[in-house]
């Protein structure tokens, strides 16, 4: 019932404030968690939630951008617990100057899987930070020596002895690889190419004896999606593992891999320090399925007039909570429906216009 879908776009944006309000209250009204960049050159993100929601957002996107394409992975809840739409310099930081328009030819899953199925000669350079190969990654990739991608132009350095051999670029989505490729063939070298659509369009489409080796490193609470049989070990128990997770001492925020065994056993730290500290990560709590608003309050009658999104029954739990509304849940006993999905119902405590009703 739900989904993850990524995207991204360069395109010239002139008012990426008015886009960055209008995204937001389109996520807002439709329950979508998640995280997208806006900026001048074009449109980064990913958001999650319930399938039918996410085709509207999809509806709204590609009216903005025509040649919008999706990467898209199934989830048994939302990936995401806050909502995050921010305007940035690039929706893709390089710290070099660099043209997308010269970009790399974009090769699809089906011929690099041919690549390697016939044994041809090239090369697959992983366009990720460290840790995201670590976990997972194409067989022979090319590793760079960068923490982060703002360190790609110099990490490339090493593959100056490859300038006349055939280079095959990827990375998550393939928005990295725009910039990368491009800068590689500003650089002066002669055949380069980049996973059209990323890792998610190459496993989607194969998922099994697909040449990716592992797991597959996400930008989201999962941190890693499961893509592969794991290629790294717990660093407790060195049994086979690939669920990373940020130590749970925010003086440490470190990023290891451990089976779930040991992060109960260690308290979610990477070390037995960090165990005893006292600044730490509260655990997510799971996002609540927002099913509608209250339009007003009568205090006589001690009803709610609600303005629903999602069919609410007699019987359902829920709960309301707002900015000066302190959450309290309860059951609902009778409903009266009025016109344009508004209804009325008793609740317990009183409660505020545009405070959020939410199934339990």
């Amino acid at each position: 019932m739900f989904k993850v879908i990524s995207f991204y776009r360069y395109a010239k944006i002139d008012d990426p404030q008015y886009l960055r309000f209008s995204l937001r209250s389109e996520c807002q009204n439709l329950g979508l968690l998640g995280r997208v960049l806006i900026a001048k050159e074009g449109i980064n993100g990913a958001v999650s939630g319930r399938i039918e929601k996410l085709e509207k957002f999809k509806l709204k996107l590609q009216q903005e951008f025509p040649q919008l394409t999706f990467r898209e992975q199934n989830s048994d809840k939302t990936t995401y617990h806050k909502l995050v739409v921010r305007v940035r310099d690039e929706i893709c930081a390089f710290n070099s100057a660099v043209d997308v328009k010269n970009a790399g030819n974009h090769l699809s899953p089906e011929k690099l899987k041919k690549l390697y199925d016939q044994q041809e000669n090239f090369f697959i350079i992983d366009a990720r930070n460290n840790y995201e190969y670590e976990v997972g990654r194409f067989k022979d990739a090319i590793r760079l020596p960068i923490k982060n991608f703002r360190e790609f132009a110099k990490g490339a350095e090493i593959l100056e002895p490859l300038k006349e051999k055939k280079i095959v670029l990827y990375c998550t989505g393939g928005i990295r690889c725009e910039k990368a490729s491009a800068f590689l063939k500003e650089q002066g070298f002669k055949d380069v190419n980049q996973l059209d659509g990323g890792i998610i369009n190459y496993v989607n489409q194969f998922p099994e004896n697909n040449h990716w080796e592992g797991g597959l490193f996400v930008f989201d609470d999962r941190l890693v999606s499961d893509t592969g049989e794991a290629i790294t070990s717990c660093k407790f128990c060195n049994n086979e593992s690939k669920q990373y997770v940020n130590c749970h001492n925010l003086n440490c925020d470190k990023l290891f891999i451990a089976c779930e065994h040991c992060l109960l056993k260690n308290n979610y730290s990477c070390s037995e320090s960090c165990q005893k500290s006292s600044q730490r990560r509260k655990e997510i709590q799971e996002p609540k399925e927002i099913i509608g608003l209250v339009e007003n309050y009568y205090p006589i009658a001690k009803v709610a007039l609600v303005r629903l999104r999602e069919k609410l029954n007699p019987h359902s739990k829920i709960s309301i909570f707002g900015k000066t509304t302190k959450e309290f849940t309860q059951e609902v006993e009778t409903i009266q429906n009025h016109e344009n999905s508004l209804v009325t119902f008793s609740v317990k405590e009183k409660v505020r216009k545009n405070d959020k009703v939410a199934l339990i």
